[in-house]
């Protein structure tokens, strides 16, 4: 059964040598322009209106029939698609431009880094590299960060998000330590070939609170998840750096062979920094790769307030971290930097007769992007970064940073001021792990049978749904957690007030009915 063709404006443009997406006449692009005014004062609206909007509502089921409906064979029209995105999409989405949104570890963007992203698209630029100024915007962004993180000198380019960065950098390690110890890992990989000694496994350390790209990396390159060693962590939940030393040892001795250490500036959970220089240190003796996963808390050393909870990081053989976290951008724009250049080219090379790079022209200087990194089609990522920066300047984000923390700050001495809420974990940068425990008098005296992970469930569901904030949660210890994971540069802080304010509402109401 075929679907029936609707009426559209393409329709009369039958004549394949004619056939194109753009306008054909001056009143068609003229439409076309008033169309693209519309949405972008809608988003200005909507951006502005935030503070008095729902965080997240759901998508009713009368509207998700559109997103069951067959493909259409002839369109109905650029206004009539937009009114369907205006409709039935727009208003749905996650919520992670609003203020009061404090769930898993997600950017508003910006207003300006959004018409950027505009940009960029329409210019359209194939960022593999060629002599183009969109490459040299690229490498001027990574020289200005590796700069801010005392990584002077550093190669690196930008990628979709923190699992690429950091597998990116895994990837660079094993190649460049397996050169060290005289294997090819790039031309025999990790398998055992016929008529050649059976290869020492590779195995790479990051603590148990390590993020879980980790596992992904290990899959990815053929090292088995097994190739992970997680170290346990202490009170603070940063790694036990003299557990590590022993592992290092007993895999050595198994005659196994270590080569990357992966420390965290910022965990996932928590927002726990290991010990980045006692890592730097036990590297640098053991001769391992010395990898800083800053996915977050990377950005921390732009605020002075925070700078020193990340000191070491600048020791690191290379560094992971997104600006579509901390750094307030829009998905997707994450960057790895590799302090030695010539080890992140040597682990990417590659060559092609129909990308051979030329002394003059479009091809001069080849395909820089794609000789260190794995994909050789790559947008124009760094452009709203530029921009942001061309406008505001570094210190701006500090400053946003700055205030991030201590808004922070401020949300747990409320926590330790009410007999309402419970810290679960220290909160030394920008995410809270606290709970709702109701008082004795609250509870009518029935606290004991109370299952606290169960309410708290509820309560964070319940307080998700209302659309009044957007926090997410984790366990801690065997307890579940109200997670607040803050990189919102809109949150005021009477959004923070509102927060507890609402957490410890709905936690009653909940107690009332259970006792």
């Amino acid at each position: 059964m075929h679907p029936t063709p609707n009426s559209s404006p393409r329709a009369k443009a039958d004549d394949i040598g004619r056939a194109s997406f753009d306008p054909t006449t001056d009143a068609e692009w003229a439409d076309l322009r008033a169309l693209g005014h519309r949405m972008l004062d809608d988003l200005f609206d909507a951006q502005q209106a935030l503070p008095h909007s729902p965080v997240w509502r759901p998508l009713p089921s009368d509207k998700r029939l559109l997103f069951a409906e067959n493909g259409p064979v002839e369109g109905s029209g650029a206004e009539a698609a937009y009114e369907q995105v205006r409709r039935h999409i727009l208003p749905y989405g996650l919520g992670n431009w609003h203020p009061r949104f404090f769930g898993w570890v997600q950017g508003n963007g910006t207003p300006l880094a959004m018409l950027a992203d505009m940009l960029a698209s329409g210019m359209n630029p194939h960022l593999g590299g060629f002599n183009q100024a969109p490459a040299l915007v690229e490498q001027q962004v990574v020289r200005w960060f590796a700069d801010w993180f005392g990584l002077s000198g550093a190669s690196g380019l930008f990628v979709t998000g923190g699992t690429m960065a950091n597998v990116h950098a895994l990837a660079c390690a094993r190649v460049t330590v397996a050169a060290r110890l005289g294997r090819d890992m790039r031309t025999d990989g990790v398998q055992a070939w016929p008529h050649t000694s059976t290869p020492s496994p590779f195995v790479f350390y990051g603590s148990t609170e390590t993020h879980g790209w980790a596992h992904k990396a290990a899959e990815w390159l053929g090292l088995g998840d097994r190739a992970f060693r997680m170290v346990p962590v202490d009170a603070s939940y940063t790694m036990r750096v003299e557990v590590l030393r022993e592992m290092i040892a007993a895999d050595r001795k198994a005659g196994l062979t270590p080569f990357c250490v992966i420390g965290t500036a910022g965990t996932v959970n928590t927002g726990a920094t290991d010990d980045l220089h006692a890592l730097a240190d036990l590297c640098g003796g053991e001769q391992l790769w010395f990898h800083v996963d800053g996915a977050f808390g990377a950005l921390a050393a732009l605020s002075p307030l925070v700078r020193d909870e990340v000191a070491g990081m600048e020791r690191a053989d290379s560094l992971a971290f997104d600006l579509h976290k901390w750094g307030s951008m829009p998905f997707e724009c994450a960057c790895v930097l590799v302090r030695d250049a010539d080890a992140h080219h040597a682990a990417f090379r590659n060559s092609a007769a129909y990308l051979a790079p030329s002394e003059r022209g479009p091809m001069a200087g080849g395909m820089y992007f794609n000789e260190r990194g794995l994909d050789l089609t790559r947008s124009f990522k760094a452009l709203k970064v530029w921009m942001q920066l061309y406008a505001d300047g570094v210190s701006h984000f500090g400053r946003v940073i700055t205030q991030n923390v201590r808004q922070i700050r401020q949300l747990v001495a409320r926590i330790g001021e009410s007999d309402e809420l419970e810290l679960l974990a220290p909160a030394p940068l920008n995410i809270v792990c606290f709970r709702y425990r109701p008082t004795a008098a609250a509870a009518a005296g029935e606290t004991a049978r109370l299952d606290l992970n169960a309410l708290n469930t509820e309560l964070l569901t319940r307080l998700q749904e209302s659309g009044e904030a957007m926090p997410s949660s984790t366990w801690i210890s065997g307890q579940f957690a109200i997670r607040v994971a803050h990189v919102n540069h809109r949150t005021r802080d009477e959004d923070m007030h509102r927060l507890v304010d609402t957490i410890v509402e709905i936690g009653r109401s909940l107690v009332r009915s259970a006792v």
